[in-house]
């Protein structure tokens, strides 16, 4: 075999083998996206949470975050009641590094949160419910 046969064949062997490895991963997140469905919600445009509130929404659920106290106030509307089953928040800076973990009471539709003036240029909301797990993200500007 030639030494450009070679390295054909290395190149063919590889690129088989990462063919066959997504494979793998695209039929296991279809088990689990089949089991745990994710809605992902778009922000509206021009989102600027501490100036008014602005909502994340999908075609039954939203999130809304706007100023509220001495932070922010996270709401959610079209779960029912009772279905919420967990509640995180993340501040995430420029990076997508997570700068902050939060968790909210599953119980309360109604969250305050507390945002210094760090390094956070993003809060990414989780909202876990029995059926059907919610995710959004609103930007941080200040």
């Amino acid at each position: 075999m030639t030494r450009t046969g070679r390295y054909w064949l290395f190149f063919v062997i590889v690129a088989v083998g990462l063919a066959l490895s997504w494979g793998q991963i695209g039929r296991k997140t279809e088990r689990v996206l089949a089991t745990q469905p994710v809605s992902y919600l778009q922000h509206e445009p021009g989102c600027d949470p501490w100036q008014a509130p602005c909502a994340a929404f999908g075609s039954d659920r939203a999130i809304v975050v706007g100023p509220g106290g001495d932070g922010l106030q996270v709401k959610t509307t079209g779960f029912t009641a009772g279905s919420v089953v967990a509640a995180s928040g993340e501040l995430l800076d420029a990076d997508d590094r997570v700068v902050a973990e939060i968790t909210f009471a599953p119980a309360n539709p109604v969250w305050r949160l507390r945002v210094g003036d760090g390094e956070a240029r993003r809060l990414r909301v989780r909202v876990r419910a029995v059926d059907q797990a919610t995710v959004a993200e609103f930007p941080l500007l200040r």
